[in-house]
C-alpha cells in the first residue's frame, strides 16, 4: 500500500470505539471515531476514509441512515461499509446489505477475526482502486485522453479548447468532479485559481484511482507562495501571454504521455522475457472425466492469472489448481512467480511422499497458505486459488480460498447450482482452516471454474460490469452437449454480452464425466 489507511470508527459506546481503535493501530491503520452517524457523516463530508466500520443503532442517526447518506456520496460509492452490531435479525442483515454494507461483525466481537476483516476489507478496497487505475492506463492515446478544468459558474476565466493537445471538459463544483473522475482518462486536472475554496487538492488525490497530476492556474505569483503545500503538483500563471500559457500547458501533458509510455513499454518488454508461460488450451483425460483449461493473457500485460495440472508417481490421482494473484496487471503478474515457486514445491513434495489417500484438497490449502503467511516477502499479496483432487474411482474433492464459486451443471434436471465452497483468501492468517467439498459428476455432468476476468468484463452495449450470473447462464445454454469444447463456452459469454474486450487475464477450467 503507498498510504496508510484511514478508518472511520462509529459507536456511541466509548469503549467499543476505543477496542476497535485499538485493533486498527495494531494493523497500523489511522483511525478517527465518532459517537453517532450525524457526526461521522461530517466528518466524511470533509475527508476521505477507506473504511467505514459502524454501530447500527445510534442516536441522532442511526447506522442505516448514515450508510444511505455515505453511499450517496460519489466519492464513497465503493468503500467497504462494516456493521458491527448485536442484532442477529435476518431482515435488518438484509436492508443493511441491500443498502450498499459489506458484512455483518455480531457483538461481542472476537478481536482476531475483526482484525482479519479489516486487513482483508482494507486490502481489496486498494486492490479495486489498483483495478480500475490500471483498467484506465493501458489506452496512453492523447485522442482518448481527458483535460479536466475545475472552476465555478462565476468564474469568467475559459480555456481555449482548440489549443489544447487532449480534449477539455469543465467541472463547476467538487461533487461533479466526484461523480466523473473514475470514469475518465485524466491526463492533468487543472484547478482555477478563482475556484480554490471549492475543491480540496487532497481528497482530489486520496479518492481517485488514478494517478495524475493538479495544476493550478494561478493570477499572480503571490497566490502560488501561499499554496506550494496543498497538493497542488505544478503551477501556470494566467497572466502569461497566450501562445505561451497554451506551449507550457501542452508540454506538461506531453510529459504524462511520454511517462505512461515508458512505464507501460517497460512492463511488456519484462512481460515478454518472462519464465511465467502457460498453454492457451489445455485438455486431458483422466479416469472418466474429461478437464479443459482455457488461458488468455490480458493482451497488454499479464496479470496474475495462473494454472497447473499434476500427477502422482502411480498415476491414481490428478491435481488441478486454479489461481488469480490478487492485484493486476503487472503487479500481480509479478508476484506469480513467487506463488508458482511455492505451488509446484509443496505439490510435488507431497505427491512423491504422502500417500494418496492422506492427499486432501483442504491440506494442500492449508500447507501453502501457512508457508505463505510466513515469507514477508508475498504475505502482503493475497491470491484467489482452489485445489481440485480427482482420483481413480471418479470423486472430486474440491477446497477453495477466496475463489469464486465454481458451477455445478446436472444433466439430470438441467439445472445450475454454485458450490457453496470458498475460504479466506491465501495469506491473511497462518491457521485458516479450510473446508472441502466431495462429489462424483454423473453422465454428462459438468464442473466449471472461472476467474474474474470473465465477470469483472463489460458489456459494450450496457455499459454494465457482468457477474457470475452471465457466465452460468452460458453454461446452462450450452450444458447438455455431450462433449462440451470451452472455447464454445467462452464464444457464447462474448457474444451473449457484448464484449468487445476483456481487461484482465482470464482462466476457465471445466471438468466433464463422458
Amino acid at each position: 500500500m503507498h498510504r496508510q489507511p484511514h478508518i472511520l470508527i462509529v459507536d456511541d459506546d466509548g469503549f467499543i470505539r476505543d477496542s476497535v481503535e485499538l485493533i486498527a493501530k495494531q494493523l497500523g491503520y489511522k483511525s478517527t471515531k465518532a459517537k453517532n452517524g450525524k457526526e461521522a457523516y461530517k466528518l466524511a463530508q470533509d475527508q476521505i476514509f477507506d473504511l467505514i466500520i459502524s454501530d447500527l443503532y445510534m442516536p441522532e442517526m442511526d447506522g442505516h441512515e448514515l450508510i444511505e447518506n455515505i453511499k450517496a456520496m460519489p466519492e464513497y460509492k465503493n468503500i467497504p461499509f462494516l456493521f458491527l452490531s448485536g442484532s442477529n435479525e435476518r431482515s435488518t442483515w438484509i436492508k443493511n446489505l441491500n443498502a450498499g454494507a459489506d458484512d455483518f461483525i455480531t457483538k461481542p466481537f472476537d478481536k482476531k477475526i475483526l482484525a482479519l476483516k479489516l486487513r482483508s476489507y482494507i486490502k481489496r478496497y486498494f486492490l479495486r482502486k489498483e483495478l480500475l487505475k490500471s483498467n484506465m492506463e493501458y489506452n496512453i492515446n492523447l485522442s482518448e485522453g481527458t483535460v479536466l478544468f475545475c472552476t465555478n459558474k462565476k468564474s469568467n476565466y475559459k480555456l481555449n479548447s482548440e489549443m489544447l493537445y487532449a480534449k477539455a471538459k469543465s467541472i463547476y463544483s467538487s461533487k461533479e468532479l466526484f461523480e466523473l473522475i473514475d470514469s475518465l482518462k485524466i491526463w492533468l486536472v487543472l484547478i482555477d485559481a478563482n475556484a480554490m475554496d471549492e475543491y480540496d487538492v487532497s481528497k482530489i488525490k486520496i479518492s481517485s484511482n488514478l494517478e495524475f497530476s493538479v495544476v493550478l492556474l494561478a493570477n499572480n505569483y503571490d497566490e502560488i507562495d501561499d499554496l506550494i503545500y496543498s497538493g497542488i503538483g505544478n503551477f501556470i500563471s494566467k497572466s502569461l501571454p497566450e501562445k505561451l500559457f497554451y506551449h507550457q500547458l501542452n508540454a506538461l501533458i506531453s510529459r504524462e504521455i511520454e511517462l505512461k509510455n515508458k512505464y507501460i513499454n517497460a512492463i511488456k518488454l519484462a512481460a515478454d522475457n518472462s519464465p511465467v508461460r502457460f498453454e492457451r488450451k489445455t485438455e486431458q483425460s483422466f479416469a472418466e472425466y474429461k478437464i479443459s483449461v482455457l488461458h488468455e493473457p490480458y493482451e497488454y500485460v499479464p496479470g496474475g492469472d495462473f494454472y497447473e495440472i499434476f500427477s502422482n508417481k502411480e498415476s491414481n490421482l490428478k491435481i488441478i489448481v486454479v489461481g488469480d494473484v490478487m492485484g493486476k496487471k503487472w503487479g500481480a503478474w509479478f508476484f506469480v512467480n513467487a506463488y508458482l515457486a511455492y505451488i509446484r514445491s509443496t505439490i510435488h513434495f507431497l505427491l512423491n511422499n504422502s500417500p494418496a489417500e492422506e492427499l486432501t484438497a483442504s491440506g494442500i490449502i492449508e500447507h501453502l497458505n501457512k508457508e505463505i503467511s510466513h515469507d514477508l516477502q508475498i504475505a502482503d499479496v493475497f491470491t484467489t486459488f482452489s485445489v481440485i483432487i480427482i482420483d481413480t474411482n471418479n470423486t472430486i474433492n474440491i477446497a477453495a480460498a477466496g475463489a469464486m464459486k465454481p458451477l455445478l451443471y446436472k444433466t439430470e434436471d438441467k439445472s445450475i447450482n454454485p458450490l457453496n465452497i470458498t475460504g479466506m483468501l491465501l495469506g491473511i492468517s497462518d491457521d485458516t482452516s479450510y473446508q472441502q467439498l466431495e462429489l462424483k459428476l454423473e453422465k454428462h455432468d459438468k464442473l466449471l471454474f472461472f476467474s474474474d476476468g470473465y465477470t469483472e468484463t463489460i458489456n459494450s452495449e450496457t455499459k454494465e460490469m457482468l457477474s457470475a450470473e452471465a457466465v452460468s447462464k452460458a453454461l446452462k445454454k450450452l450444458g447438455s452437449y455431450s462433449d462440451l469444447d470451452i472455447s464454445l463456452l467462452e464464444k457464447t459469454i462474448i457474444k451473449d454480452n457484448n464484449i468487445t474486450s476483456f481487461d484482465d487475464d482470464r482462466t476457465m477450467l471445466l471438468i466433464s464425466r463422458s
